[in-house]
């Protein structure tokens, strides 16, 4: 395996990592948002876009680099991307639930 093919594994190792790693830290910020009475959304939003925004500044930085950095972070994006999604998916799942237990109090 060449160095720089070696390299673009390990960068995309780090990647999964650092999706599964943020996958769970974006549902339990999901859920104490919305159990502190925030809009988990709109923040998730607000994060997912700077984030988003500095990969692409890196990007932008690395046009005169090789390949494989740019790669690594088209990865990275997607895979931000993916995390937010996920815990979107998580507050939908919530919400629902939460909704029951008011009208079930409430009736």
């Amino acid at each position: 395996m060449k160095r720089e093919e070696r390299a673009l594994l390990q960068e995309r190792v780090k990647t999964l990592v650092l999706g599964h790693a943020l996958e769970a830290v974006l549902s339990q910020f999901a859920k104490a948002d919305q159990a502190a009475g925030r809009d988990a959304e709109a923040d998730l939003s607000r994060l997912e876009t700077l984030l988003l925004n500095a990969a692409q500044g890196l990007a932008d930085r690395a046009t005169a680099q090789k390949l494989s950095v740019l790669v690594a972070v088209e990865d990275v994006s997607a895979t931000v991307r993916a995390a937010f999604d996920t815990a979107r998916q998580t507050i939908d799942r919530i919400r629902p639930a939460d909704e029951a237990v008011e009208t079930a109090i409430a009736a």
